[in-house]
């Protein structure tokens, strides 16, 4: 397997947007990288361990009572977007059925497939921009927002048939998005942004509506 010092390497080299050499193999890069998206490839990469980021939180994104949100930020600067355990989408037992990605501006933003180091094609996002709908069991329509200023890397496909990753995974294989931070602000989204940080979250919203986060 790697040594700690290689792991590291090809850490860093991801994070830098190039694809890291296999374990073994001589440093050549992959001739399919993507650039920045690359470390988000795999579910293993974009499930890192709990150290690698840091979790921020954005309560009624977009003037919406209970929209809640999380922002979790990699060492890399790169965010996972999701949705909150205090997020409305749980209120009264709801549960997730439908996630619908056919909304707002653009059309279906999973469809969107930013390549190369500059990120082409990525879609710039507000902090209130829509990236989808969940349905819930009762009907209810719960909007989706950005919560950060930055560019569109890559939506979670898998919940078009995997709904209900978010009401037992939210925070993990049930994130929403992935989304690369606008330069001026990657080094500190939680001031740009608005966020709250885990502690001062937890006093907001001592009491988690999500059953499988608490």
């Amino acid at each position: 397997g790697d040594s700690e010092e290689s792991a590291f390497k090809r850490r860093k080299l991801e994070a830098e947007g190039g694809d890291a050499p296999a374990a073994g193999d001589d440093g050549g890069t992959s001739k399919n990288a993507v650039g920045t998206a690359a470390c988000l490839r795999t579910r293993e990469k974009i499930l890192a361990v709990e150290r690698d980021y840091t979790h921020y939180f954005a309560l009624d994104v977009g003037g919406e009572e209970g929209a809640d949100q999380y922002v979790y930020q990699h060492f890399n600067t790169l965010c996972m977007v999701g949705i909150a355990p205090s997020s409305n989408a749980f209120a009264g037992g709801r549960k997730v059925t439908k996630v619908d990605f056919d909304v707002g501006r653009g059309g279906d933003k999973q469809e969107q497939k930013p390549s190369g180091k500059k990120k082409l094609g990525a879609t710039f996002l507000t902090e209130t921009s829509r990236l989808c709908d969940l349905v819930c069991d009762d009907g209810t329509r719960i909007k989706v927002r950005c919560g950060i200023q930055g560019h569109l890397l890559e939506m979670n496909s898998r919940l078009k048939l995997l709904p209900d990753l978010i009401n037992t995974k939210a925070s993990s294989e049930g994130f929403i998005a992935i989304i690369q931070p606008k330069r001026e602000i990657e080094n500190d989204v939680r001031k740009h942004c608005n966020l709250l940080a885990a502690d001062e979250y937890r006093v907001k919203r001592p009491r988690p509506l999500n059953p499988q986060e608490m």
